[in-house]
């Protein structure tokens, strides 16, 4: 409140009068508007590795991007506003080099053959002002390739999901950079099933069911797959299609057919004994039946 005195004449007396202002002056009042690169994230699981980026995504306007407004030859923040952040919850490797488990600035320099991708210890810059190579974690190249269609708005994307690998993509304009991410995720889970096999009496029919899934889905020794599932099937107290399935593709994978046809049979059977039959999970069966034929 700002108070102004006014003085009247004759009998009244001198009275201070308030003059209500505005409660908040402009400056102090706070206004939102859009970023001119909106920020983004996404996070994905690859096998057993969580990897997030955090990043803000810059639009073309019609200007000339790489070897224009990006140039050739020089540390690119790879985004806009801060440097774009890569989470990864455990060690991977980066085009076949190894990097540990962190969150690094993740810089490029972009070429018109080859780009270079700079993971970088130093988290605390604004941009590529003030970047020093001696932080760097990993240094590693990959080779842009020309994409079909036009990209009005700079995107980061992790695509080609395996268990055991991913690729991050770098997509603007019409330039797409595709960098090779590799977990351990193979490792990790030979050793898991190694460390449950020495206590088999308390494994459950679970365990050999996503240790025979997983020798199949990698092509890893698959007579001993079969026998797990075999083992899955003795211990499941109620039979369940899906164990009988994944029997079904181990063995015709295995070039035994009758006992392939006999486990996609069951699950057939198993399927259409349900309240609510799963129409796709019978196709299925029956696709591994007519494949044998």
């Amino acid at each position: 409140m700002k108070m102004i005195a006014l003085r009247f004449v004759g009998f009244f007396a001198v009275l201070p009068v308030f003059i209500p202002l505005a409660r908040v002056s402009a400056a102090e009042k706070e206004f939102q508007f859009p970023a001119p690169s909106q920020h983004s994230t996404i996070t994905q699981r690859v096998g057993l590795t969580d990897v997030s980026v955090d990043y803000s995504r810059p639009d073309k306007h019609g200007r000339e991007i790489f070897g224009g407004l990006v140039p050739y030859g020089k540390v690119w923040r790879t985004g806009a506003n801060a440097p774009t952040r890569i989470k990864l919850s455990d060690a991977v490797k980066i085009e076949g080099k190894e990097l540990p488990a962190g969150e690094y600035a993740f810089y490029t320099i972009p070429g018109e053959n080859e780009w270079t991708i700079i993971f970088s210890k130093n988290l605390k810059l604004w941009g590529a002002y003030g970047y020093k190579p001696d932080a760097d974690a990993l240094r590693v190249t990959a080779k842009p390739t020309t994409l079909p269609n036009e990209v009005e708005t700079f995107t980061i994307g992790i695509a080609n999901l395996k268990d055991d690998g991913a690729t991050i993509t770098l997509d603007w304009d019409k330039t797409r950079v595709p960098v090779e991410l590799t977990t351990n995720t193979v490792e990790k889970v030979n050793a898991e099933i190694a460390e449950g096999l020495k206590n088999p009496a308390e494994l459950k029919p679970g365990f050999y069911y996503q240790a025979a899934s997983f020798y199949y889905d990698h092509d890893k020794d698959l007579d001993q797959a079969a026998k797990w599932i075999d083992t899955a099937i003795e211990k499941q107290k109620e039979p369940r299609y899906f164990i009988y399935y994944k029997k079904a593709q181990i063995e015709a994978k295995l070039g035994r057919k009758d006992k392939a046809k006999a486990a996609a049979e069951k699950s057939i059977e198993l399927l259409k004994a349900e309240p609510q039959p799963d129409e796709t999970a019978i196709r299925n069966s029956q696709v591994i039946i007519d494949s044998l034929k």
